[in-house]
């Protein structure tokens, strides 16, 4: 059974609230008077709550509500109102068409509230005349809420405004055309536009009205002689319109395109055997209509298949007493006169039928068995996050799909951009300054002194200014020194201040003057210093000891320096200078104040120690509590794993402070810390800590969608780190990622592991690539002339293979050599087969390079045998022993010799030709064997002379040079900015998933590459042609495909015949690059 509520005893004209929070409410008037007999007692509005969302299953509804009416309903409708309406009436507007031609119209909030002596009724409006209102519908546009349709028996269509519900405003559709010409069976609002309005009568007719122009839009003769019950718009198509026949010899429901005809339907739908009744469109998916008919079936029909899905079944028999059927008539002959979906409750339908039921059915199960679920059960939206903050949405209405970028951290974003764009002149020292000034103003002192030293090691003349910064001023401290006079008062028995005279070096005593000039008069030097000493003439002890040799002036400096630092403190300097001890000067040294400690380094310290003493100096003031002022000392002599200690304690303090990570503070530490390294060696390497906190702002950065710039900082060697470069190398910005890794792709960081796929085939493919180079060698040998085009296929080819077949070990190739010397065969891949390995999957595959063709299995290998070589293959009959001998011996001497063919004449010749077909004219190796050159042959009656071996004197090519990507020929400045974009791009490519053409493009492009750039170092393209190069890159940088595309066909049209070996390759790089770089 599809019924979930179900109401008795009420034979009604039912509405659904349009209103969401009483979505399952309905509103029911009294299509009957209720009573026994044959008098009129008027009618009922009553208001009910099927409680089909209660969250106690599904109890039975209860009436909430109900007022008398002086006449009985024909038609109801029920509206939320809009603007002034829908703020004043909560519950919205219920209009209720009545038998004697009148328009009521209540507030159902207050039949809700049963407020005592409060009257619900809003407005009565009596335009009808001659019989019943019995169509009714208020506009369903939420702007046009207030917009109240009727038609009457009488053939009349009224529009009522209940924009002031007081004095409702009534006026026709079209002023010259009043009436439809019979009773109105039904009125309907277009669903899309707001002012059409279309109405069906009982004459056959369905007039489309426009309200705007005040006329009829088109008229449907929908019927003949009989009337046209019930018309509905599509929900979603606002041309397309339903109309349903009463007549029962031809119930059938009809749907018009009136864009295509209004006088011919799209289609009929048929399965009613008597008149329909009623019918619904459902609002929440257009390809399920509902209708219901004289023939007792309730139809839901299936839109795309213009077909009946099933029926909404009736009660079963016994299901209601036989008194309430009217002497015992069986249940199922009963009609359902009107059939409704709900607005708002998807899936559900309102049935009333004649034998005074109003039920409510879920058509979620009938609805699936046309074999697709409906609409509202689909998801309306979709939505999924990408890398990079990228949403991926859609939704059910649209058929696009919107890409756009989430970035949660916008603060963030313009930081890392304002920085990246104030460093990327390399101007640090503006940079460093203008931190410094920001700090300055922010209060921060800690910042400003960081920002002001990181500004100082920039500088050409950094100790110098360094001293500058803090508070020495040679200039000014030399100016002040020259510039001293002593004002001090005078001597302490207060005679008059003392002469300059007075101020010299007190008078020695006359013994002690005796006793110096007795030690000097015998060169004791050391006595004469001595009694100065012990006289306290301190000035002579050093003027004596400056000639009594180094080791007395050493002596002498010590003890003055001993007697005399305590009252003179900058004596210690003066001491620690002369004897190089500024290492024993910092240690002692006051850690307050430090600035002096550092300015004394500055001035004295030598280049090679200077780092060192400012490390101690660091140490000294970490000792002491001081971290902030030590990592200033730590910046100045380069330590950084010393000075990023505090930094990071600052970050780990506003990570606390903020109870996650500080994303701001994080990129303060980054700026600090980056642009501290560029003053340090470029191989620095940073400790695990200072990578993972760069990790973090690259995975921070990647998180705002700022690729490139994340791969500038992604320096850690964990496997997160290594897993983000790869994602963002292989991102939509992937190109300028790889510029930002230096232009190599970044290792990948996932182990391959065989999962026993394809059979491993080390042996096979070792032996292709050994007979593959033997060839390869062998020609070379031979044709000398070889193109640049031709060797570096060769090289590439060689080197490919080599790679993929590096794991194959000796022991290995080892035993197949044995195998192979035991039966006398020799294995190898047909002319112009290659093995390649698929990146994606590690499969080996092989491909034809000459045909394109492709195969996962190893083509049939040639076997030859030396019993069973082909005499027409020997010169002259000599079998290919005595050719081999002969011809060793001439290789000995020099002699350029062809080498023999070790393929037999059924070698796959065909392989080329879709068709099959070879002549024997084109390859004479057939006609040597089956003797049929034909008379156009050009040796009729001579020996064919054989393979044409290259002369002496042929001169190799300009660009016949090897070419390795790794280490490319060196080209002028102004040409390495092409090359290197170029590689760029192949080394990009490389690294994306490539389909077995795509390789092969791949191939072309890397081949035509360095052509190119073999060709550009040895000045064989021209200056425009280059130009052209350089423009085509620019415009692949800036992904404009179009231009490029353009470019390219223009070299084509002017140096095709000078540079086709590379112009192909120019191609595939462009169609390659807009298919994976977009």
């Amino acid at each position: 059974m599809t019924r979930i509520a179900q109401i008795e005893d009420h034979g009604s004209a039912v509405a659904w609230s349009p209103v969401k929070s009483d979505a399952d409410v309905i509103a029911l008037g009294a299509k009957d008077s209720g009573g026994v007999g044959f008098d009129d007692y008027g009618g009922e509005l009553e208001l009910f709550n099927l409680n089909i969302c209660s969250p106690q299953g599904q109890p039975k509804p209860r009436p909430i509500g109900s007022v008398k009416t002086t006449s009985r309903f024909s038609s109801i409708g029920w509206t939320a109102g809009s603007g002034a309406v829908a703020d004043k009436y909560k519950m919205g507007l219920i209009a209720g068409g009545m038998i004697d031609g009148s328009v009521n119209v209540w507030d159902p909030a207050t039949i809700k509230s049963t407020s005592p002596g409060k009257d619900p009724t809003v407005a009565t409006v009596k335009r009808h005349s001659g019989g019943a209102v019995s169509a009714l519908q208020f506009n369903p546009h939420p702007a046009s809420a207030n917009l109240l349709a009727s038609g009457g028996s009488d053939g009349e269509v009224l529009v009522t405004s209940l924009e002031n519900p007081k004095a409702p405003h009534v006026y026709v559709p079209a002023t010259d055309q009043p009436k439809q010409g019979a009773e109105i069976t039904q009125v309907a609002w277009n669903t899309q536009v707001s002012h059409i309005l279309a109405s069906s009568a009982g004459n056959g007719t369905a007039v489309v009205w426009d309200l705007r122009q005040k006329k009829p839009w088109c008229e449907l003769r929908c019927e003949a002689n009989a009337a046209v019950s019930d018309l509905q718009w599509n929900p979603t198509q606002g041309l397309h319109i339903v109309t349903s026949s009463s007549d029962d010899r031809n119930p059938v429901l009809k749907l018009w395109d009136l864009r295509a005809s209004t006088t011919m339907p799209l289609t009929t739908l048929e399965g009613h055997s008597q008149g329909i009744l009623s019918l619904s469109w459902c609002p929440h998916d257009d390809s399920l209509l509902v209708s219901c008919g004289k023939d007792n079936r309730t139809i839901l029909w299936d839109l795309f298949t213009l077909k009946s899905i099933g029926d909404i079944p009736n009660d079963e028999a016994g299901d209601t007493p036989a008194s309430a059927t009217y002497g015992g008539i069986s249940q199922s002959q009963q009609k359902r006169y009107d059939v409704q979906w709900s607005p708002i409750l998807r899936g559900v339908v309102s049935t009333c039928s004649f034998d005074r039921k109003v039920q409510a059915h879920s058509m979620i199960g009938l609805a699936t068995k046309c074999g697709r679920p409906p609409q509202w059960l689909k998801p309306s939206s979709a939505v999924t996050c990408g890398f990079g903050g990228t949403i991926v949405s859609l939704s059910a209405t649209s058929k696009s799909v919107s890409i756009t970028s989430c970035i949660e951290e916008p603060e963030l974003k313009a930081a890392s951009e304002k920085f990246e764009e104030l460093t990327a002149n390399g101007d640090y020292t503006g940079f460093c300054q203008s931190m410094a000034d920001t700090a300055k103003r922010a209060g921060d002192s800690y910042e400003n002194k960081v920002w002001g030293f990181m500004k100082i090691i920039f500088e050409e003349n950094a100790r110098a200014q360094l001293l500058t910064y803090l508070g020495f001023d040679s200039e000014k401290i030399s100016r002040a020194a020259t510039e001293f006079v002593d004002n001090s008062s005078s001597l302490s028995d207060g005679v008059s201040a003392l002469s300059i005279d007075s101020k010299g070096t007190p008078a020695m005593a006359p013994e002690a003057e005796a006793a110096v000039q007795q030690a000097l008069l015998v060169g004791n030097f050391e006595a004469a210093v001595e009694c100065c000493f012990r006289s306290g003439n301190l000035a002579d002890a050093l003027v004596l000891a400056s000639c009594g040799g180094a080791e007395l002036w050493a002596k002498t400096q010590a003890e003055y320096f001993s007697r005399e630092a305590k009252k003179r403190p900058f004596l210690s300097i003066v001491s620690a200078v002369m004897n190089n001890k500024l290492e024993e000067l910092v240690s002692s040294s006051d850690p307050k104040k430090w600035q002096e400690t550092l300015a004394i380094l500055s001035t004295y310290g030598k280049s090679d120690e200077f780092p060192s003493l400012c490390l101690a100096l660091g140490n000294r003031l970490e000792e002491a509590g001081d971290a902030p002022n030590a990592s200033l000392c730590f910046m100045c002599g380069l330590k950084l794993d010393k000075a990023v200690k505090y930094w990071k304690f600052e970050l780990e303090q506003a990570n606390k402070a903020k109870g996650t990570t500080d994303l701001l503070a994080l990129h303060a530490f980054i700026e600090k810390v980056t642009v501290y390294l560029q003053a340090l060696d470029n191989n620095t390497v940073l400790d695990s800590d200072v990578s993972e906190l760069f990790f973090a702002y690259a995975k921070a950065l990647s998180d705002q969608g700022l690729f490139a710039i994340a791969s500038k900082y992604c320096r850690s060697e964990s496997q997160k780190c290594k897993e983000l470069k790869d994602r963002l190398y292989r991102s939509k910005d992937s190109h300028y990622c790889l510029q930002a890794m230096g232009g190599s792709p970044p290792e990948f960081p996932y182990s391959s592991k065989s999962v026993g796929v394809a059979p491993a085939r080390a042996s096979s493919v070792s032996l292709a690539s050994t007979s593959q180079s033997a060839q390869v060698s062998q020609q070379q040998k031979q044709h000398p002339a070889t193109t640049t085009s031709q060797q570096y296929q060769q090289q590439h080819t060689t080197a490919s293979n080599a790679q993929q077949q590096q794991q194959t070990t000796t022991s290995t190739h080892s035993a197949s050599q044995e195998q192979i010397a035991q039966s006398g065969q020799s294995q190898q891949l047909p002319p112009g087969w290659v093995a390649l390995q698929d990146s994606s999957s590690g499969k080996t595959y092989y491909a034809n390079q000459s045909t394109g063709e492709s195969s996962w299995e190893m083509p049939k290998a040639v076997q030859t045998t030396q019993a069973q070589q082909p005499s027409a293959y020997a010169n002259g009959g000599t079998s290919y022993q005595q050719t081999q001998s002969a011809q060793q011996p001439a290789a000995a001497a020099g002699t350029k010799t062809s080498p023999p063919n070790a393929s037999t004449p059924s070698s796959k010749v065909a392989s080329k030709y879709g068709d099959g077909f070879v002549t024997s004219a084109s390859h004479p190796e057939l006609a040597e064997r089956y003797g049929n050159t034909g008379t156009s042959s050009a040796y009729l009656g001579v020996a064919r002379p054989g393979t044409a071996a290259v002369g002496e004197s042929a001169a190799p090519s300009p660009a016949a040079e090897s070419f390795d990507p790794n280490k490319p020929p060196e080209v002028s400045a102004e040409h390495k900015p092409i090359i290197d974009g170029l590689l760029a791009y192949v080394n990009a490519l490389k690294g994306y998933p490539l389909s077995v053409s795509e390789k092969k493009q791949l191939a072309e492009i890397e081949k035509g590459v360095g052509i190119f750039t073999i060709k550009l170092s040895r000045s064989e393209i021209d200056a425009n042609t280059a130009s052209e190069v350089g423009n085509l890159v620019t415009a692949l940088n800036s992904r404009d495909y179009v231009t490029a595309g353009k470019i390219q066909a223009a070299l084509v049209n002017s140096d095709w015949r000078t540079h086709k070996d590379w112009l192909k390759g120019a191609k595939f790089l462009i169609q390659l690059a807009n298919k994976k770089f977009r």
